[in-house]
Parts: C-alpha cells; sequence; structure tokens
C-alpha cells in the first residue's frame, strides 16, 4: 500500500512537526501510537480526516473509511494522495464483502491515479483487482452466530491448532490462522468440500517468506464451525504441493483464514483444547489490536519500548524482523547467537542469516511473559514490511485462556 502525507503534496501546505511525526508513525503501521497521538494535535480537518480514514480501517471500523474516504476524494487533493486513498477503501470494501466496489477501486486507481506509481506497487495492484473482479459475483460472506459455541482443537505435527469444521456431510479439520488473509485449501481438498471453482488465476506470496506462487479460487456455499453457519466462504484453492510442509513431511489441506475467523467476533482459546466464540463478544477499552490490511497487528511492550508486532496464530514461534534488527542491533548481536536458520511458510523453506536471542520478555494487556530461541532476522524477507517482527503461539502458549476480541479490537491473555 502507497502511503502518502497531504503536508508534502498539498500546494501550499508548509509540512509541519505534527505531520511529520504522525506520517512517521502511519509508514511504520504503529497505530495505536498514532491513535493515542492523533488526539492532541492541532490539525486542519482535512489532514485530520486522512489519519481518521486509516485508522478507521485499521481498527475495523470499515464503513467509516469507505465514507471517509469519499469525502477525500471529492476534495482537491493531488493524484498521488488519492491513488492512496483509492487503495485503502478498496481495502475496506474487500474486508465488508463488497468484491464488486473493492475491483471499481482499484480499476479507477490504475486508470486514474496510478502515474507515478513504482513499478511493484502497480503490479499488486493489477494483481489484487484479478482477485477482486473474479469474486465481483460472490456475494459476501456471512456467518449466522445464534448461540455460544464450544468446540474442541488439537494440534498437527507442526505444533498448529486444528479445529473441526463441517461442509456436507462431511467434517474436516482446518489450521486457525490470523495471518492467512484468505482462507486456503488444496485442490485435492477443494474437490472433497465440493467447492464452486471461479475462473481465476493470480499471485499469492507466502507471509513469512515472500515466496510467489499461483493460485484460485473457490467458494464454499455453506460450512459450520460448531453451530455456527457460515455462508459464501472464499477459499484460495493451491496445488497441493504448496502446503506440503518438506521438513515434516506434512501435508496441509485446509487453513481457516483471517476473514472466517474475524466473523467470529471473539475467540476463547484454552490450553486444555478447548474453543469458545461467545453469541455476545465482551466489551474492553483496551485496544491493542489493529489490521494492516488483512494482517493481524498487535502493541506488545519489550523493556521501554512499545512496539507494534504481526500476530499470527498459525505460527508455532515467533520471529522477530530486519527492523528489530535495525533498532536494537548492539544488543542482537551483543546477546544472541548467529545461524543460519530455514525459514518456512506456503511454498517452500528459505535458509537466511539470523540472531537467535535465548529469552526475550514481552508484555501484553498488562501481562509479562518470557519466550525462548527468538530469531531475529537480518534482512528484509518481504518488499515494503515495516513491523518488528511475528508472533506466534510462543506468546500464547503461555496463558490458560486467550482471548481474539474482533468486535472492541483487542486481545489478552489469562
Amino acid at each position: 500500500m502507497v502511503l502518502l502525507s497531504l503536508c508534502i503534496l498539498v500546494a501550499g501546505c508548509r509540512p509541519t512537526g505534527h505531520r511529520w511525526q504522525l506520517q512517521a508513525l502511519l509508514d511504520q503501521k504503529d497505530y495505536f501510537k498514532l491513535a493515542a497521538q492523533l488526539k492532541n494535535e492541532p490539525l486542519g480537518d482535512r489532514d485530520r480526516l486522512y489519519f481518521a480514514a486509516f485508522l478507521s480501517n485499521a481498527f475495523n471500523r470499515n464503513e467509516a473509511c469507505i465514507a471517509q474516504v469519499d469525502s477525500l476524494l471529492s476534495s482537491d487533493l493531488p493524484d498521488s494522495v488519492k491513488a492512496s486513498l483509492c487503495r485503502l477503501q478498496s481495502d475496506s470494501y474487500f474486508k465488508t464483502g463488497n468484491y464488486a466496489k473493492s475491483a471499481q477501486s482499484d480499476r479507477l486507481l490504475l486508470q486514474r491515479y496510478a502515474k507515478g506509481l513504482p513499478k511493484a506497487d502497480a503490479d499488486d495492484i493489477k494483481n489484487d483487482l484479478l482477485m477482486r473482479n473474479g469474486l465481483k459475483n460472490t456475494p459476501p460472506q456471512q456467518a449466522l452466530i445464534k448461540q455460544t459455541t464450544t468446540l474442541p482443537w488439537s494440534r498437527d505435527l507442526l505444533g498448529l491448532i486444528e479445529i473441526p469444521f463441517r461442509c456436507g456431510r462431511q467434517t474436516f479439520n482446518g489450521i486457525f490462522d490470523t495471518r492467512a488473509n484468505v482462507s486456503s485449501i488444496t485442490r485435492t481438498y477443494a474437490k472433497k468440500l465440493g467447492l464452486r471453482l471461479l475462473d481465476v488465476s493470480y499471485r499469492e506470496s507466502s507471509s513469512g517468506t515472500g515466496i510467489q506462487f499461483k493460485t484460485g479460487l473457490g467458494i464454499a456455499d455453506s460450512l459450520y464451525i460448531g453451530a455456527i453457519l457460515f455462508k459464501n466462504v472464499v477459499f484460495q484453492v493451491m496445488p497441493d504441493s504448496i502446503l506440503y510442509i518438506a521438513p515434516a513431511k506434512l501435508q496441509l489441506n485446509v487453513i481457516i483464514g483471517y476473514p472466517v475467523i474475524e466473523q467470529m467476533k471473539e475467540v476463547d482459546i484454552y490450553r486444555d483444547g478447548k474453543m469458545t466464540i461467545p453469541a455476545v463478544p465482551a466489551h474492553s477499552d483496551l485496544h491493542n489490536f489493529a489490521l494492516n490490511g488483512l494482517d493481524p497487528v498487535i502493541e506488545l511492550k519489550i523493556g521501554k519500548d512499545t512496539l507494534p508486532f504481526n500476530f499470527d496464530s498459525g505460527a508455532s514461534s515467533s520471529t522477530f524482523s530486519a527492523a528489530y534488527y535495525d533498532k536494537f542491533k548492539p544488543s542482537v548481536q551483543k546477546n544472541g547467537l548467529k545461524q543460519n536458520i530455514g525459514l518456512g511458510g506456503a511454498g517452500g523453506v528459505e535458509k537466511v542469516d539470523a540472531y537467535i536471542l535465548p529469552k526475550v520478555s514481552l508484555t501484553l494487556a498488562g501481562r509479562t511473559v518470557s519466550i525462548d530461541s527468538v530469531s531475529v532476522l537480518t534482512k528484509i524477507m518481504v518488499p515494503g514490511e515495516k513491523l518488528y517482527g511475528n508472533i506466534g503461539q510462543d506468546l500464547t502458549n503461555q496463558f490458560s485462556e486467550f482471548i481474539y476480541n474482533f468486535q472492541y479490537m483487542y486481545v489478552r491473555g489469562r
């Protein structure tokens, strides 16, 4: 996503420390500090609306984001800024299941505002347009939650959480993965579930390694997770080989991704193998959970710093990024052991240089825990990577109960 500052591009607008500071936080994906700081900064109405639109998108207020962007696009702004706003609005349309309008936003961006965009950004937008245009006749996904649902979960050979679901008369297991932008399935299992396959092909990449591959789309008209009925569930349909984890000789078949998990509104995972989805999500004033596009982001305290991290329930362990290495380089080099490690994900495994920190203390919502053997990468793995790492189950496993709340956007452990 291209993020551009109004203070740079609006004619006659003098850059100020306030705008630069807010834009720096937005560029870093630190939505938590941005939200706190925006409340007190002396900004003009248009500048404030600009940052508010990004925060609405990040905190899952997509209807508000769409309206805010509409207001901004009707004003006199440079094309570069309008391109950024169209991209943001397209993401919010996609999250609400309005795929046709999401595709329309991407198409408008490419037709009117893409001049001067880096080729990589333009290529990403064209690729997203393939997917969204392929879904344009698909109704929005729905979740019908009539009562509190409790179901068992288990771990596979990699330690990943699996949950049961029903499609037709058959019961299957799927990986519970908040970092999967779209639920995924092998071609073999797409046939077993009887998915409607769409005539579309586009490029996808692993969130961990950046390895790219081709994928298609299929629709499950209905499936059940516990007592919850999901309709019009979108799956990425991949060659079986893409979801084969060679080092473990393990074939993954179905991944339940963010769009399904988000519609549960709240998920409580207990260490004893029980998962509860309450009929009414619990309210809290804690706001330490956000979205970077479709990637969940959490706020963690490390020492005196409060930093944003990707949050990946489909990862068995945490990995810190090159941004963390750059920020804490002397400490990492002093306390870490340099190794060449294998970084795995959908599509394969890549060997990279890293430092292994023997122990790291992390504070989540006032609770401090320690995790062991954290890898710190020394180079950027995914273009545009800004966050300080990827937090996995070695954090969540420290708690007897872990709560994801998508209604009020918080996570906490007990």
